[in-house]
Formats: C-alpha cells, sequence, structure tokens
C-alpha cells in the first residue's frame, strides 16, 4: 500500500488503511475502522471502533472521533479560529464527534464544534455551532431540521 503510517499509531484489529492515507504520530484507531485513501488523521486523533472515514477527510491534530461515526467524503474539520500564517497566539480548538453521528459529504465543521451522539450534518453544511445529541443540521450555516424523538 502506499499510504504512510507513523510507527507511534496504534490501529486496532481489523482496520484498514487505503491508499495515500496519512495517519501521523501518537493516533490511536480502534477496531474495525475504514480510513480511505488521502485522509489525513493528524497527531494525537482518538477514533473508535467500526468508524468509517471516507476518502478526502482532514482530521486536525487531538480530534476525538466516537464509536460507530460516519464520516462522508471529501468533509474538512478544522481546529483554529483564527488562521494565519507564523500566529504565536494560535490555540487549537480540534472537534468532537461522539457515538454514531454522520457527516455528509463536503461538510465543513468549523473549530471547537462538537458534534453530539446520533446527530446527523447534512451534505456540504457549514457547522458553526455545536450540534445536539440526535438532531438532524443542513445549510450553509447548518440549522437544525429536526430532532429525532426517542422510540
Amino acid at each position: 500500500m502506499n499510504h504512510f503510517i507513523d510507527p507511534t499509531a496504534k490501529l486496532g484489529d481489523g482496520t484498514r488503511v487505503w491508499h495515500f492515507a496519512v495517519i501521523l504520530s501518537d493516533v490511536v484507531i480502534g477496531k474495525d475502522c475504514n480510513i480511505g485513501s488521502h485522509v489525513e488523521v493528524g497527531r494525537g486523533c482518538i477514533i473508535g471502533n467500526r468508524t468509517r472515514i471516507s476518502s478526502g477527510v482532514f482530521l486536525p491534530p487531538n480530534s476525538r472521533v466516537g464509536n460507530d461515526v460516519f464520516i462522508g467524503p471529501g468533509a474538512i474539520f478544522t481546529d483554529d479560529k483564527f488562521p494565519r500564517a507564523n500566529n504565536h497566539e494560535y490555540r487549537a480548538q480540534p472537534p468532537i464527534i461522539e457515538d454514531g453521528a454522520s457527516i455528509g459529504a463536503g461538510a465543513v465543521i468549523l473549530p471547537g464544534v462538537r458534534i453530539g451522539s446520533g446527530a446527523m450534518v447534512g451534505a456540504g453544511s457549514v457547522v458553526t455551532k455545536d450540534v445536539l445529541t440526535r438532531s438532524v443540521v443542513r445549510g450553509e450555516p447548518a440549522r437544525m431540521s429536526w430532532l429525532y424523538r426517542e422510540a
């Protein structure tokens, strides 16, 4: 395979990493995950079990991704509210994606956002604030469409 996995990264049993993916230092990925082509997983990320990260996804350093999460192709996660070259006041604010969340293709998740358990982010959405557990958001900026009710 033509991918890079830092020797300090830990991958669970059954996890597959596809072509041209980059997994940086101190990453922990759970069991039975699928990391697609051209994905970059930043230093220190923790990814739960049975999570699927589709092609072209960027996860910044120290991101947290739960179990059974789906991240669609081309989704981008950011961690810098004021991006500037050589910014000495840079303070990372990586995203937190809770168990069972689903992020649509091409979504952009801004710094420090938490996507709640079981939530769904529509394709192409720009998520500027936290997403409630079991809610559906879509648009630019993303707004709640509905909330799943307990059965």
